[in-house]
C-alpha cells in the first residue's frame, strides 16, 4: 500500500518531499483560484522527482476560464513524461484525452456518496423516518428493523456501484479512483477492484459540501477571488452545533467532517487491499512537518 501526501501549499510540498512517503500530490482539490502558475508547477515537479518520488497533479472543479488555465498546466506536464492527473471535473477529463503521457485519476468530488452527510450515523443507527402529525407538524421517529437495514445499504453505496458509471470512466482510460475516508464504504471496495479499478482512500476528513462562492473569503472580507490572499492555506474554522451534536470544519469553499482513523479501521482498510492512502497537509489535519508524516507512516505500518 503506497503512502501519498497531498497539498496545495508549495512550502508544505517542499517539506513533504523530505519525508518517506511514496507519492506527492500537488494542486487544489476544491478551489480553482488556488491553481499554481506554470513556474510554480515546474518547480514543484522538479522538487518531487528530484527526491525520487512520484508526482501527481490535482485539479478541482473548474469554470471555463479555469479549464483554460488547467490546459496550459497539462501541456507542461505532458512534456515531462508519464504523470497522473486527478480530475474533479468532466471538462478536465475531456481535455486529458489530448495528452498521451497523462494518466487520468477519478477525483472523489466526481463520486456521489450519501454517507457524507454529518448525520449519517445517527440516521442509520436509529432508522429515523419523518411522520406528519396533526396539525401538520413534521417529526422524526425511530423506525424498525427493515428501515434500519435500508439505511445501512443506502449509506454503504456510492455512484461507483452503478455499472454504467464505471464503464463510462473506463472508456475514457480511467483505472484509478479515489474515495473518502468513510469506513462503512470499505466493504464495497472489493467489487470495484474486481472491475479492474485501483482504489485510493483519502484519510481523516471528507467533504460534506462545497460551493462556488468561498464562505471563508466572504467571512474574512476577501472581495475578489482573483486577488484572494488564500487564507485557506493557513487556517480553518470550526462549525459547531451543540443542539445537533455536530462539529464540522470550514476550509476555503468546502465544509469537512473529521473522522480520525482507529486501529480497527486500518485493519479493515488493509483487508480491502487498497492501492494507496492519501494524507493531506492542511489546517484541518495540522500536518506541516516531514516528521509528522513519517510518524504517521510508522504508526500505519505498526
Amino acid at each position: 500500500m503506497r503512502i501519498a501526501v497531498q497539498t496545495e501549499n508549495f512550502k508544505l510540498l517542499e517539506e513533504a518531499s523530505t519525508s518517506s512517503c511514496d507519492v506527492i500530490r500537488f494542486g487544489p482539490e476544491f478551489c480553482e483560484h488556488n491553481l499554481p502558475n506554470q513556474e510554480t508547477l515546474e518547480k514543484a515537479y522538479s522538487i518531487v522527482t528530484g527526491e525520487s518520488k512520484e508526482f501527481t497533479f490535482v485539479a478541482p472543479r473548474l469554470s471555463n476560464s479555469g479549464i483554460e488555465r488547467v490546459r496550459k498546466l497539462l501541456t507542461l506536464l505532458d512534456e515531462k513524461g508519464h504523470v497522473s492527473v486527478v480530475f474533479n471535473d468532466l471538462g478536465t477529463l475531456n481535455i486529458l484525452s489530448n495528452y498521451k503521457n497523462l494518466r487520468p485519476r477519478l477525483g472523489r468530488l466526481m463520486v456521489r456518496i450519501p454517507a457524507r452527510s454529518p448525520w449519517t450515523e445517527k440516521i442509520a443507527q436509529e432508522g429515523l423516518v419523518a411522520v406528519r402529525r396533526y396539525p401538520r407538524v413534521d417529526q422524526l421517529i425511530s423506525g424498525g428493523f427493515f428501515v434500519k437495514r435500508w439505511y445501512e445499504k443506502l449509506f454503504s453505496y456510492t455512484s461507483l456501484n452503478y455499472a454504467p458509471t464505471i464503464e463510462f470512466y473506463k472508456s475514457h482510460g480511467v483505472r484509478d479512483i479515489e474515495i473518502d475516508w468513510i469506513p462503512r464504504l470499505f466493504a464495497r471496495f472489493v467489487p470495484l477492484r474486481r472491475q479492474g479499478l485501483s482504489v485510493s482512500v483519502h484519510l481523516n476528513h471528507f467533504p460534506v459540501t462545497m460551493t462556488r462562492k468561498c464562505h471563508t473569503a466572504r467571512f474574512l472580507g476577501e472581495e475578489s477571488p482573483e486577488e484572494c490572499s488564500r487564507p485557506c492555506l493557513k487556517e480553518a474554522f470550526v462549525l459547531r452545533s451543540y443542539i445537533l451534536d455536530v462539529e464540522l470544519f470550514l476550509l476555503g469553499n468546502a465544509v469537512f467532517s473529521y473522522v480520525p482513523p482507529s486501529p480497527e479501521d486500518f485493519k479493515r482498510l488493509r483487508k480491502a487491499n487498497v492501492a494507496e492512502v492519501i494524507l493531506t497537509m492542511n489546517p484541518i489535519t495540522n500536518i506541516e512537518r516531514a516528521e509528522k508524516i513519517d510518524s504517521f507512516i510508522m504508526s500505519l505500518n505498526a
